[in-house]
């Protein structure tokens, strides 16, 4: 029987679309239900080309990566409703809409209660009418909602905490307000790696290759607060996210969604900051923020992000327990210091307050309060004897009367979106051995201690591929001057109150004099410990111990180890002028021996928030040889 040419086309399609069937089976949650509204949902729900729009992509965190198609950056199958949903996006939402019409065998099962905001979505864009799903409660979810009481959001940054690798440059979470005046009792979205990892090295290597998991929670605002504010002492400002009630509900909704999903954890892009703009976007798609970023993410970044996209106004700054004490302590003498500490120990006699006018015992009592609060929060004292100090202290504070003004007016730094990008670009030309060269320079992320400060924490650094050629002139070639893969510095000013080490860590490639005089190249993995406190002149000097491994065919054996101290003094002497005067000496006893000592002095002027200017000078000395090199760099920021 010969077939028309209409039923020769229906068979062709049908035949293909069984091949394609076998090859790329729909999973049983988006195959057509028996139910006729379902199989008419799914058919408007494609032909409005629902999986397209940003609203769907950003509730799957659906984004396309440069070697092309679409992939969710959440790899948590338990996110997916679809086989093969991470990268089909018409395939999750077909499966979301089959989901919604099977009947729940338990109190939180159906998936209202899972998914709120993906339910929300397609219920409102699709026009469902609720009478013909089935029947379902989600009391946990309208409990836990409920007690949030979302009406108002605020973006909250804590800047860097300086002696941890895993925050050495901020966070950000979410606030949200209901209708209590207090904060504190508010709740936040936050998203963070799992990790208990306090080493650099490995932080920094997990962090850089997806080593961790990320986490989404939803927690009480004020345990945050505890841990960032008063227990590791970060500043922190809080910006107001410009969203009504229904937009923070969309938000608290796929929030919910997302907790106890996790995803993998990447420090230079997927990381706390970068997922936090899904949540700014499902309250509102239309700011496509997350496509605004670039190959790094920074919290300081999607800050800056934010601000250019209208939804943030401005921040209120909220100094930490750690800063407050310090600017008590900036109205009186070391005396004066010595007697607030011992105020917060039960230890100061009436002689010693009797020395101090009203202010400073004003100012000391102050100081002395917020350090009993420190000294619970490390667990120095039990429950009960804080209790009896504490209210000791408020009787003698509350005998004082009011404070001045200005113990309170905490000046406030820069803004974290004030300060410079995290990539870096150098040009200049220098002199070592007499010898004039072209000079690049490559640094993918983050702040080195001579950047400028602005919007960074002093005395912090992470670097990472730093990256330093040379030209030799004026035919010699180019050649490797430095490649640093990670390099780290934590240099935290030690006073009365607080006393936490300075530490550093790198490891990378050094172009090194040797014992025989010439110039090689060499890995070099280097470490140490030590202090670090505040200088007469508002700057930080301190002292480290050192060890560094060598490795190279220059070396005798090739490979050597040291031991050595180094010192140095970094000041801010303007706010656009900075410099930091070093020395070091090892002594390299096992392999390759010789004794190396080095001094250097750098200088870095600010020009724009994005351009600075370096000066760089050192003299180095091994056994009895010794070279100079004077450089001159641009440095760019993008």
């Amino acid at each position: 029987m010969t077939l028309s040419r209409p039923a020769r086309l229906l068979a062709s399609i049908a035949t293909l679309g069984f091949l394609v069937s076998l090859v790329f089976p729909v999973p049983a949650s988006a195959q057509p239900a028996e139910d006729p509204y379902l199989v008419e949902l799914q058919q408007r729900a494609v032909q409005q080309s629902l999986a397209t729009e940003r609203t769907w992509e950003v509730l799957l965190h659906y984004t396309r990566p440069w070697k092309g198609g679409i992939k969710s950056r959440i790899d948590d199958p338990a996110f997916f409703l679809a086989p093969g949903g991470r990268s089909e996006p018409q395939l999750e939402l077909l499966a979301t809409l089959a989901q919604m019409f099977k009947t729940p065998d338990r109190d939180g099962a159906y998936l209202a209660c899972r998914f709120p905001a993906r339910f929300a979505w397609l219920t409102s864009r699709l026009g469902i009418d609720p009478a013909r799903l089935p029947e379902y409660r989600c009391s946990e979810r309208d409990k836990a909602l409920a007690a949030v009481e979302g009406r108002s959001a605020v973006l909250v940054f804590p800047v860097g905490h300086i002696n941890s690798p895993a925050s050495m440059f901020g966070h950000t979470l979410i606030r949200i307000d209901g209708s209590s005046k207090s904060s504190l009792i508010s709740y936040a979205g936050n998203y963070a790696a799992v990790t208990t990892d306090t080493n650099g090295f490995v932080y920094a290597w997990k962090g850089i290759f997806g080593g961790y998991k990320g986490l989404y929670s939803l927690m009480p605002y004020y345990v945050k607060v505890k841990e960032y504010n008063d227990l590791e002492h970060r500043d922190m400002w809080e910006y107001p996210l410009n969203l009504s009630p229904d937009e923070v509900k969309a938000m608290l909704n796929h929030l919910w969604e997302l907790q106890n999903i996790t995803s993998s954890y990447y420090f230079l892009d997927e990381n706390c900051s970068y997922n936090l703009l899904f949540l700014i976007e499902a309250a509102r798609p239309s700011l496509q923020l997350t496509k605004r970023t670039g190959l790094l993410v920074l919290p300081t970044q999607t800050i800056d992000i934010a601000l250019h996209s209208g939804i943030l106004e401005l921040p209120r700054y909220r100094p930490s327990q750690g800063t407050r004490i310090r600017h008590l302590g900036s109205f009186l003498d070391d005396a004066g210091r010595q007697t607030s500490w011992r105020l917060a120990h039960g230890a100061a006699s009436p002689d010693e307050l009797g020395r101090l006018d009203k202010k400073q015992q004003i100012a000391a009592h102050d100081a002395a309060i917020e350090f009993l609060q420190v000294r619970l929060a490390r667990r120095e004292l039990s429950q009960e004897e804080f209790n009896q100090k504490y209210l000791k202290l408020l009787a003698q504070r509350s005998a004082l009367g009011a404070a001045p003004e200005e113990l309170y007016r905490i000046p406030e730094p820069a803004r974290p979106e004030s300060g410079h990008q995290s990539s870096r670009a150098s040009l200049g030309a220098g002199l070592r051995r007499g010898e004039p060269y072209a000079a690049l320079g490559f640094q993918l992320a983050l702040h080195t201690l001579m950047d400028p400060d602005q919007g960074y924490i002093r005395g912090a650094q992470i670097k990472f591929l730093d990256t330093a050629l040379d030209y030799r002139l004026p035919d010699d070639g180019m050649r490797l001057r430095s490649l640093h893969l990670v390099d780290i510095l934590s240099l935290t000013e030690r006073d009365l109150f607080f006393k936490p080490l300075s530490w550093k860590v790198s490891t990378g490639w050094d172009t090194e004099l040797l014992r025989d005089g010439t110039d090689h190249l060499i890995y070099r993995l280097n470490t140490g410990g030590g202090v670090a406190g505040g200088s007469p002149f508002g700057g930080i000097w301190y002292g480290l111990g050192e060890v560094d491994v060598n490795l190279g065919t220059g070396l005798r054996g090739d490979a050597a180890l040291g031991l050595g101290v180094s010192a140095g003094a970094l000041e801010q002497l303007t706010p656009w002028w900075k410099l930091h005067l070093s020395a070091s000496i090892f002594s390299f006893e096992l392999g390759d021996q010789r004794t190396r000592i080095k001094l250097s002095l750098d200088q870095n002027l600010r020009l724009a928030q994005n351009d600075s200017l370096s000066l760089l000078y050192s003299r180095q000395f091994v056994n009895r040889h010794h070279v100079e090199d004077v450089s001159l760099l641009w440095n760019h920021y993008f």
